[in-house]
């Protein structure tokens, strides 16, 4: 592989996280995740929460403040 098919390689998998940021921006966790079923679920919650920090991470709908 030459420098230049690397870099290109980068750049499109830069790419394709910016797109993949975007789509966490506009949709539900469930709707992310069924978006991308070939990568982790794990990943993608942690990509999907990045990008929404206002979701609180409390269970049962209850603030933990």
């Amino acid at each position: 592989m030459t420098k230049e098919e690397f870099n290109k390689e980068i750049e499109d998998k830069v790419k394709q996280l910016r797109k993949m940021k975007k789509v966490a921006e506009q949709v539900t966790l469930t709707e992310f995740i069924e978006q991308y079923p070939l990568h982790q679920h794990i990943i993608l919650g942690s990509m999907w929460y990045s990008v929404n920090p206002d979701i609180s991470y409390a269970i049962g709908g209850t603030d933990p403040e």
